[in-house]
C-alpha cells in the first residue's frame, strides 16, 4: 500500500513537476533567465513542445523508464522502512507494478477527475489488502501509518484541486 502511495504521490509529483516546467516554458519566454537558463532558443521550442500536454508528449518508452525508475525508489523506501525481507520485496514489487499500471490506465482514461480519483483509491485499497497478507504484524502497524500518510495527501490533492 506504501508503494501506491508513493505511486501515486510521485505521479502527482512529476505531473506538478511537468505542469511548472510548461508554465515556465522552459525558460523561452523569459528570456533565457529561467529553469533551462544556458539553452538556446531552438532548444527552448523543443523542450515546450516536449511538456505540452503535460509530459503527454514522451515516447512511451520514456515513460515506462520513469514509471519503473519511480516504482523501484518506492520500493527501496518501502524495503527499508518496512525492513521487508528478499521474499517480501519480490511479491509487494509485483503487486506495486501491477497497481501502478492500473493507475496509469485509469488517469489516462477520459473519466472525470473525481472519478479518476474514486478508481485510484479503489486500486490502492485492494493493493493495500493485497500487501497486508504478506506482512508481519509489526510491519502491519509501519504500514498502516504509510498508508494514513498517503491518505492524508490525497485529501490534500482533492483540495487542491476543487
Amino acid at each position: 500500500m506504501k508503494i501506491v502511495i508513493k505511486t501515486i504521490t510521485i505521479s502527482f509529483i512529476l505531473l506538478a513537476f511537468n505542469i511548472a516546467s510548461a508554465q515556465y516554458g522552459n525558460s523561452g519566454m523569459y528570456g533565457g533567465s529561467g529553469m533551462g537558463g544556458g539553452m538556446n532558443r531552438m532548444g527552448n521550442q523543443q523542450s515546450m513542445q516536449n511538456t505540452n500536454n503535460y509530459g503527454r508528449n514522451k515516447s512511451p518508452e520514456d515513460v515506462e523508464k520513469e514509471r519503473a525508475e519511480n516504482l523501484n525508489k518506492s520500493i527501496e523506501k518501502l524495503s527499508k522502512d518496512l525492513e521487508l525481507d528478499d521474499l517480501q520485496i519480490i511479491v509487494i514489487k509485483k503487486e506495486i507494478e501491477d497497481g501502478s499500471k492500473k493507475v496509469v490506465a485509469v488517469t489516462k482514461s477520459e473519466s472525470s477527475q473525481e472519478d479518476k480519483i474514486k478508481e485510484i483509491e479503489a486500486i490502492n485499497e485492494k493493493m493495500d489488502r493485497t500487501i497486508n497478507t504478506y506482512l508481519s504484524t509489526d510491519q502491519k502497524v509501519k504500514y498502516k501509518k504509510y498508508i494514513e500518510e498517503r491518505k492524508e495527501r490525497m485529501e490534500k490533492y482533492k483540495m487542491s484541486r476543487n
